[in-house]
C-alpha cells in the first residue's frame, strides 16, 4: 500500500469539518442523543445496586467463616471460592462504573466539539493545524484511498478519494 500525501490528508479534513459544520445539528445531536439514552438507565442503576448489595453480603460471610475456623480445610475451601466470587462481583462493578463513565466523558467532547464548530462561523477552505488538533484523536488508513477520521468525542468518518495517475484527486 502506498503513503498517503499530507496534502490528501488535509483536503479531507476538510471536507470532514466542512460535513461536519454544516450538518452537525444532525450528526452530533444524534450521537449525543445515543449516548444519553445508553447511558444511565434505571437498569444500569439497579445493577449496580444489586452488585453493591452481593458484594457487602460476601464480605459478611466471608468475615464469619474466617472467624469461625481457619484451619479446618473444609472452611477454608468454602473461604477461597467466597473470596473469588467476592472478587470477581467487584471487577463486574468496576467495570459498569468504567464504561458508564466513558459514555459520561464522550457526552462532554460532543458539546466541546458543538462549541468549537460553532465558533469557526461558517465552513473552511484551507485545512487549519489548530483546528485539526482540537477535533481529530486519529486517522486511520483503511485503503489506499480510504481513511477514517476518529474524532475526539467517539464519532468516526470514512472519507473516500480516488487515484488517478499517481495523483489523489478529492
Amino acid at each position: 500500500m502506498g503513503r498517503v500525501k499530507e496534502e490528501t490528508i488535509k483536503g479531507l479534513f476538510v471536507r470532514v469539518f466542512n460535513r461536519l459544520y454544516t450538518d452537525r445539528a444532525k450528526l452530533l445531536g444524534k450521537y449525543k442523543a445515543k449516548l444519553e439514552r445508553d447511558k444511565f438507565t434505571e437498569i444500569d442503576q439497579e445493577r449496580i445496586v444489586k452488585l453493591d448489595e452481593d458484594i457487602e453480603i460476601l464480605i459478611q460471610q466471608e468475615r464469619a467463616l474466617y472467624f469461625i475456623n481457619s484451619d479446618h480445610k473444609h472452611f477454608q475451601t468454602e473461604h477461597d471460592e467466597m473470596v473469588g466470587k467476592l472478587t470477581k462481583l467487584q471487577a463486574e462493578r468496576a467495570e459498569w462504573i468504567a464504561e458508564l463513565a466513558k459514555q459520561d466523558n464522550r457526552i462532554a467532547r460532543t458539546l466541546e466539539l458543538d462549541a468549537i464548530i460553532e465558533a469557526q462561523g461558517g465552513t473552511i477552505a484551507e485545512f487549519r493545524e489548530d483546528l485539526y488538533s482540537s477535533i481529530i484523536e486519529k486517522i486511520v488508513v483503511k485503503e489506499r484511498t480510504s481513511l477514517i477520521f476518529y474524532l475526539k468525542n467517539g464519532l468516526a468518518f470514512e472519507e473516500q478519494y480516488s487515484l488517478q495517475r499517481g495523483h489523489d484527486i478529492l
